[in-house]
């Protein structure tokens, strides 16, 4: 069938999650497309079932000791008002930075009046994972093939698919005019289900856009007067506390911690927990310093070349492992034993060894989207 041009595009990802690496790259998406591809995008605002749960000031009180917090928590103003200020500023940066669709959809909706555009692109961030979602939209199983193309822009499916799982997906894999995954260990289970498609992996959206772009958004009001180790970490592990004092140990600086939760247990001399997507681009941004064990924190901290330190927890580590592996950066990542033997020149971060490889995934990538636009197939090789 002959191929019509692009001009209208819609993106579907995690654009409704109270999470700062969500909205960011949901963001970069749209706007690449929007500048770069010079196609009208917009990013479709659908709902999914339990969309509305990271908004939840409560968590469902599974046992008695979550009832206890929740009442905790509403009778605490110090835990509670930080979440209210933190989410009227989440959700301005939704107004002012992801051009959502003005109709809102529901998955009966898109069964009964889907909606329409040249091209619909998924990705990027977890939409793929079945341990959050098996929702069909992902996969645009609603899209008249005949009318649009369909594309997959760095989806991340975290665990592999269980078998079951596999083979009920397969068939909507293979719908894909464009096929790619954000995660290398993805990549050979999406080739073996669906290899006509010849799918690679392509960087997260975030490093679509080039760092001036991110200067203009970044915002540095509660950034400190003086160097800083920034933290930002989604849960804090024992190895976490003990990397941030080697580091302040060897450093003597100063601590900011992007707090996510009301206890401080890093002791840091600048404790945030009111602050958005704006602010966390704004301290990676001039940080001397940076640890995390956040996906989105450290490839911030590699579009800004940031000297960091990464420390692994439980889960999701195949996510940055990928990342990192692919642009040779091993050393940052922590352990028990290197933190005994730490000097302060292993916190810093040689990319004069791997500059080219990480321009080179990018462009890769840039090349990937172009092409899945414009209908243009070729193998993708880069930095392997």
């Amino acid at each position: 069938m002959s191929r019509k041009s692009i001009k209208s595009v819609l993106t579907l990802t995690t654009q409704y999650a109270n999470n700062m690496g969500a909205l960011l790259q949901c963001h970069a998406l749209a706007k690449y497309l929007n500048i770069q591809e010079s196609v009208d995008c917009k990013v479709l605002q659908y709902q999914p079932e339990g969309y509305n749960k990271s908004w939840s000031f409560f968590n469902k009180p599974l046992t008695f000791r979550d009832l206890i917090k929740n009442i905790y928590c509403f009778l605490n103003p110090n835990l509670l008002v930080p979440k209210i200020k933190k989410q009227k500023i989440m959700r301005k940066f939704i107004s002012d930075y992801i051009p959502l669709t003005s109709e809102q959809y529901k998955r009966k909706d898109i069964e009964q009046n889907p909606p329409k555009a040249d091209a619909f692109v998924c990705g990027s961030d977890q939409i793929w994972n079945f341990k959050y979602r098996r929702d069909l939209t992902y996969f645009f199983d609603f899209v008249n093939k005949e009318e649009s193309r369909i594309i997959a822009y760095a989806p991340s499916i975290a665990d592999p698919w269980k078998e079951e799982d596999a083979k009920f997906i397969a068939p909507y894999l293979k719908r894909f005019d464009s096929l790619s995954v954000r995660e290398t260990p993805n990549l050979l289970q999406v080739k073996e289900l669906s290899p006509e498609n010849n799918p690679t992996v392509v960087c997260d959206p975030v490093f679509l856009l080039e760092k001036q772009q991110w200067d203009d958004i970044a915002d540095t009001k509660l950034e400190p007067n003086e160097p800083y180790i920034f933290c930002y970490f989604l849960s804090v592990t024992p190895l976490a506390i003990e990397t941030v004092k080697k580091m302040r140990e060897l450093t003597g600086l100063k601590v900011v911690h992007f707090n996510l939760n009301a206890l401080d247990k890093f002791k840091s001399e600048y404790n945030i927990r009111i602050a958005g997507p704006t602010d966390f681009v704004g301290l990676i941004k001039n940080a001397t310093y940076v640890c995390t064990n956040s996906f989105h924190c450290s490839a911030f901290s590699i579009i800004y070349r940031r000297n960091f330190m990464f420390v692994p927890k439980n889960m999701a580590n195949e996510r940055i492992t990928s990342l990192i592996d692919k642009f040779h950066l091993s050393d940052v990542f922590v352990s028990k034993d290197k933190i005994k033997t730490m000097t302060i020149e292993d916190l810093k971060v040689d990319y004069s060894r791997t500059e080219g490889c990480i321009e080179g995934f990018i462009a890769q990538s840039k090349e990937y989207l172009h092409n899945a636009l414009k209908d243009e197939r070729q193998d993708n090789q880069a930095c392997r």
